[in-house]
This record gives structure tokens, sequence and C-alpha cells, in this order.
């Protein structure tokens, strides 16, 4: 139970996260930033340029259905009358969007970076998580299969970087 300073309690706190998160202790942090650093360097020394995408989206674009409608309890009869936006599962909606809204100011072909938390709404099994950091490249207006073979040669000279110390 917490004790404020005047002596009332307040609401006893839970220590344990939500299921399926998870507190990142210092030590944790450090490994995790150093692997950032190396996944960013190696990836902006193959031309990835990184970009952020907010981590809420439409839900439109979210469940690929059409939306716009103003929210409305009243009539709701179903999850998506009461429901705008959601928090992403993935990246690639949200580069979509981004890309179909920016692709005049970018580069063809644009070689996108992106790392962010995405979250899940299932209940995780034992080992897995709700939200978690993902790390994506891709390459866009590039019809050729050269953008597979630089993502491949990309990601292996990553991984090397990485189990190399």
């Amino acid at each position: 139970m917490l004790i404020s300073e005047n002596g009332g309690n307040f609401m006893a706190l839970s220590k344990k996260p939500v299921t399926g998160m998870k507190d990142i202790l210092p030590e944790e942090m450090q490994i995790r930033d150093y692997v950032q650093n190396v996944i960013k360097e190696t990836y902006r020394s193959f031309g990835f340029t990184p970009i952020e995408t907010p981590c809420m989206e439409n839900i439109a674009n979210l469940t690929s259905k059409q939306g716009g409608e103003k929210l409305n309890l009243e009539t709701a009869e179903k999850e998506e009358d009461v429901v705008d936006f959601g928090m992403r599962y993935d990246l690639t909606v949200p580069l979509v969007r981004f890309y179909s809204n920016n692709s005049n100011q970018l580069p063809s072909p644009f070689k996108a970076l992106q790392m962010g938390n995405v979250w899940r709404a299932d209940r995780p099994q034992r080992g897995r998580y709700r939200q978690f950091m993902q790390c994506d490249i891709d390459i866009l207006g590039e019809p050729s299969n050269l953008a597979e073979i630089e993502l491949i040669a990309a990601t292996s000279d990553m991984l090397s970087q990485i189990f190399a110390e």
C-alpha cells in the first residue's frame, strides 16, 4: 500500500506490467541500444533512410475497410462503429500510407528504414509479447529483383556485424 506525505492512503499500485508487456532494465536497454545502433548504421551505409510513422493508424487502413463517418455510440451495432483508429500491428501498413502521402517528395527508388514498437491484440502465449520492436527495410519504386538482392545483402551484412562482436 502506498502512503502519501500527509499520511493518507493511495490505491495499491500493481507492480506487474500488463500481460504480454515487460519492463526493460538498464542492462537489457544497453544491449538493445547497441543492436539498434548497429542496425541503423549498417542500413544507412546501404542508403536506407530512417523514417518514423505514428503508432496509431486509421482503423480503415488497419482493417482494409473504408471508413470516414463520425463515431456515434447510440447507433453503434458493431466494433467498427465506435473505433476510428488503432495501434499498428506491423510497420507495413503505416509505410504504405506514408509513401502514398509523401511519394512526390521522396527519391525514386525510395529506401526506407523503420524501427518502432508494434502491438498485438491477441492474448500472448508464454514467451510472446503484445508490444515488441520491429525493424523493416523496404525499397519502393524499384521493379527489378535487384531490390530483393539488396535487402538480403544489407540484412546479411547487418547480422554479420552483430554476431561478430
